[in-house]
């Protein structure tokens, strides 16, 4: 029974498969909740009905008590509602809702009740699919269309003897090409475990664990870790390979006599969220290689990406509930920044 009201849900509610919330239809406040909401948010009944909407919105989410309340008063006036939102557990584990309001009446007075469903997983695969169209199709077309430039030109460099740089070129695109099947099979890798499967790591140890392998494949690199806080996420082995990603592109792309990268794992200042720089000082990353990751941005032939590599790097962030930020570094070269949801073992 939530608090200044004597009004509940009906205990048959608590054995419904989706989460049901009662509300006042003036303040937004909660006045009852089904169990499972409780199994949804990670937080006890009693602690919700205490909790602003705000306490489980996360950072990222650009969705305010005052947006919350708004919605809620335009339900009791008779305008249904119906939203996908994103939840903070209590465990720090980030979640897709979608919420429907309705206006009910219970005692002749009018209340807001909730029909929520999780819809993390209907999220994850509705980015995949919109991935794969948007961006895997698109690179394969186009590669395979200048491999095909490139065989015709493979046909005159046989009349004028010249095929070495001509074979070079296709060597390369052909190289490419099996980068983006990489590229996929970890996308896959990506988006198939569950919140349920991931596991608590430990940031730190885990950029140690990258950066021993991008050694062993890069010698010459200087590579230097600053590890200042050790912080704890939920993590499958996206996270892996995203941040192999960005090491792996900061090195490569470096025009430098040796190229140089530093990795600090932090807390964000602002957010308290677990924050994982990787900062170099080679040439900056095309803003087209930034701005397709968008989705309102469409690959088109003239304004597409080289690879999938940030693509991985985004879409892991994405499913781990995060915020992937590219700035350029002073005097010259690029920060990319991994924002993720720390994992509480409170439940605070």
């Amino acid at each position: 029974m939530g608090k200044d009201s004597d009004v509940a849900l009906p205990e048959t509610f608590d054995d419904l498969d989706i989460g049901i919330t009662l509300r006042d239809p003036e303040t937004g406040v909660l006045l009852d909740a089904n169990d499972q909401v409780e199994r949804l948010y990670g937080y006890s009944r009693e602690t919700l009905l205490e909790m602003d909407i705000e306490r489980y919105t996360p950072p990222s989410t650009k969705f305010s008590q005052n947006e919350a309340i708004q919605r809620i008063r335009a339900a009791a006036a008779g305008d249904p509602q119906v939203f996908e939102w994103r939840v903070e557990r209590a465990s720090g584990e980030l979640i897709w809702i979608r919420v429907r309001l309705n206006a009910t009446t219970i005692e002749g007075r009018t209340f807001v009740i909730a029909e929520i469903r999780d819809i993390t997983e209907y999220k994850a695969r509705e980015r995949r699919l919109r991935l794969l169209n948007r961006v895997v199709r698109h690179n394969l077309r186009n590669e395979t269309n200048v491999l095909v430039g490139y065989a015709d030109r493979l046909k005159s460099a046989v009349e004028e003897k010249t095929l070495q740089a001509e074979i070079e070129t296709i060597l390369d695109i052909a190289t490419e090409i099996g980068t983006l099947s990489d590229s996929i099979q970890q996308i896959e890798e990506i988006a198939k475990p569950n919140a349920t499967e991931r596991t608590p790591t430990k940031t730190g140890e885990l950029v140690q664990e990258v950066a021993a392998e991008i050694q062993a494949e890069y010698p010459a690199a200087e590579l230097t870790l600053d590890v200042r806080t050790e912080v704890t996420v939920n993590a499958d082995r996206g996270l892996f390979h995203a941040i192999k990603h960005a090491l792996d592109n900061a090195i490569v792309h470096n025009d430098n006599q040796t190229a140089a990268v530093e990795v600090v794992v932090t807390t964000n200042s602002s957010t308290g969220q677990a924050e994982i720089r990787v900062i170099d000082t080679g040439p900056a990353i095309p803003a087209v290689e930034i701005n397709v990751l968008n989705d309102d941005v469409e690959a088109s032939s003239t304004y597409h990406g080289s690879g999938l590599g940030l693509w991985v790097m985004q879409w892991c962030v994405d499913s781990h509930g995060g915020e992937l930020v590219f700035d350029e570094n002073t005097p010259r070269g690029n920060v990319v920044r991994f924002l993720l949801p720390r994992l509480r073992s409170d439940g605070s």
